[in-house]
């Protein structure tokens, strides 16, 4: 029994031998050692720590970089003194939609929307100026500061041709507005910063350059600043400002390819802060944007009416109809007269024109350059005042039995452009349904943007049938459409 049991265990012996053997020569080929196989065992990392030493010295002398090191610092205090006066905007309102059903019917439905975009404090009472389509539609409106209180604000009033609006916060402050700086002054190359809150992000700063003066839009009456800084939705009425931290701009759009999905590619503009600042003094002082008037209606120079007129020269824009008893009957101007400039600047077209009489200031004195029966002329008028039912290049209209009537002979039905459409870019006013009886049945069609009537932007519903009531009755009128990526222009003849 002893011997049997012996020679049991010599065989487990020689076993575990054999075994330890060949773990040992597998886990040393392997370049791991048999104590570090222990430790493991034990509860050990099997990791030795490594040395290491960190660099101690920069790897450029301060010497070297003390210009940038300046602008460094600089720049930092800049952007901390500008940022306690930009507010981020949200908005909250119901705006009506129109909805076509199964059938064809089509009825307006309204629905709540929400909008968000920036703003700048430029008073000590606490008066913010933004874009005015971040507040359009008399929405609800809260601003949230810095300091990340919230306060409620209201529309003081709003330019929808400069896309300005004034809010005032409904607190006592206090409030450390930022100062304006003069866009006359603004040089392409200079360094600017844009400042607000995109995509509702909260504060942001991005730099950049005055890229280019003077870009001109169809639905702006003042031409507007291009700049390299970049600006995404929700940048919307923040301030572009200088290295003086002063305001030389409100950002107002962005150039995008992607209509859908629209964000910064390199080119983002801004509204001049004189242009701005006017706007805002004129509301704070009379509740409404003051513009100049002439009374006069005007048309671009296509090729038949140069046929017609036998005039080849430059640009030129011509004076289809004088308002009785206005400024411009009383400088003597006429019918047919052809204006190449307006106090020194083209008349490239009939929207800059229109342009600088608005902008011109009530009761100064401006030359106008015409051409008439193949002689040029200079002429002198005084600027007269619009007011809300008196525009340049329109006759008001009879009565409003007549607007009606117009409107009904047409047929033309439209919306205004919801926040979604207004954040794409969007501007002008949407072809809801076209009557099948009109004489417009196959030249518009639904989802068509207005931008523009007789080369005046149409802002929104309200105003361009205004605008479309006032011009038909008295001479053809002029649509311009996108359509897609296409552009057209289509006429209606006037209403008898």
């Amino acid at each position: 029994m002893n011997q049997r049991v012996n020679g049991v265990l010599t065989l487990l012996v020689i076993f575990a031998a054999a075994f330890s053997s060949v773990f040992l020569l597998k886990n040393t080929q392997h370049g791991q050692r048999l104590i570090d196989k222990l430790s493991a065992a034990q509860g050990g990392s099997g990791y030795s720590s490594e040395a290491y030493h960190l660099q101690a010295d920069r790897s450029i002398d301060l010497s070297q970089v003390e210009v940038l090191e300046a602008i460094n610092r600089e720049s930092a205090a800049l952007v901390k003194a500008v940022v306690p006066s930009v507010v981020s905007i949200d908005t909250k309102g119901v705006q009506n939609q129109s909805v076509r059903d199964v059938f064809g019917r089509t009825w307006v439905q309204p629905r709540a929307v929400q909008g968000q975009g920036s703003g700048a404090i430029v008073t000590r009472e606490g008066h913010v100026l933004t874009n005015y389509h971040v507040v359009k539609g008399e929405p609800v409106i809260s601003v949230t500061m810095h300091d990340g209180s919230i306060h409620e604000a209201r529309v003081i009033g709003a330019d929808p041709a400069v896309d300005i609006a004034v809010l005032k916060i409904i607190d006592s402050g206090p409030f450390v507005p930022l100062k304006f700086g003069d866009s006359s002054q603004v040089e392409v190359g200079n360094i600017v910063y844009a400042v607000g809150s995109p995509f509702g992000l909260g504060e942001s700063v991005t730099d950049g350059m005055i890229s280019a003066k003077k870009r001109s839009f169809t639905d702006s009456q003042v031409d507007l600043l291009q700049t390299s800084a970049a600006i995404n939705p929700g940048n919307s009425g923040g301030p572009l400002v200088n290295i003086f931290g002063e305001i030389v701009g409100i950002n107002s759009r962005i150039y995008s390819t992607d209509k859908d999905n629209p964000g910064f590619q390199g080119i983002g503009f801004a509204i001049p802060s004189n242009d701005a600042l006017k706007t805002m003094q004129d509301i704070l002082a009379r509740g409404r944007p003051i513009r100049g008037f002439l009374g006069m209606a005007l048309a671009d120079m296509g090729p038949n009416a140069r046929r017609i007129l036998d005039y080849s020269d430059e640009p030129g824009v011509r004076i289809s109809r004088i308002l009785p008893n206005s400024p411009a009957m009383h400088a003597g101007l006429l019918e047919n007269d052809i204006i190449i400039s307006f106090g020194g600047e083209k008349a490239t077209n009939t929207r800059r024109v229109i342009a600088l009489v608005q902008q011109s200031k009530v009761g100064s004195h401006v030359e106008l350059e015409v051409w008439r029966d193949k002689k040029k002329m200079v002429l002198t008028s005084i600027i007269g005042e619009a007011d809300e039912k008196t525009q340049v290049g329109m006759a008001e209209p009879k009565d409003t039995l007549d607007i009606k009537s117009v409107l009904t002979a047409i047929g033309l039905y439209v919306r205004d452009v919801s926040a979604k459409e207004q954040e794409q870019g969007l501007r002008g006013v949407i072809v809801a349904r076209v009557d099948t009886k009109s004489s417009l049945h196959g030249k518009l069609q639904e989802g068509d943007v207005v931008r523009a009537i007789n080369g005046n932007y149409a802002f929104n519903s309200k105003d361009f049938l205004t605008q479309l009531a006032q011009s038909a009755t008295i001479q053809d009128t002029e649509l311009f459409v996108l359509r897609g990526k296409a552009r057209i222009r289509v006429t209606i003849s006037k209403v008898e």
